[in-house]
């Protein structure tokens, strides 16, 4: 589910070059990167973290599960102080 619901989103990523010379600044292709990727994270997130509960690695299960989620949660916190 957390594949699914950030999928509408890599369509605004885009408009990180709606001004004029954006196209030439770092960070908007960084957030432009960020943005398309989420989806990805989540679902390597979800592998890695069933493959590691798969071999009883309890803990670091749920470390590499949790990940994606809290670097979204700390994304949207810099876009909103942004």
């Amino acid at each position: 589910m957390g594949a699914v619901l950030p999928t509408p989103f890599p369509r605004f990523a885009a408009m990180a070059f709606d001004a004029p010379g954006s196209e030439h600044q770092l960070g908007a292709w960084v957030v432009f990167f960020v943005v398309l990727s989420i989806p990805l994270w989540f679902v390597l997130g979800a592998i890695t973290g069933w493959f590691l509960y798969l071999r009883n690695w309890l803990r670091a299960s749920a470390l590499i599960a949790a990940t994606p989620i809290a670097a979204t949660t700390m994304g949207w916190v810099l876009l909103q102080l942004a």
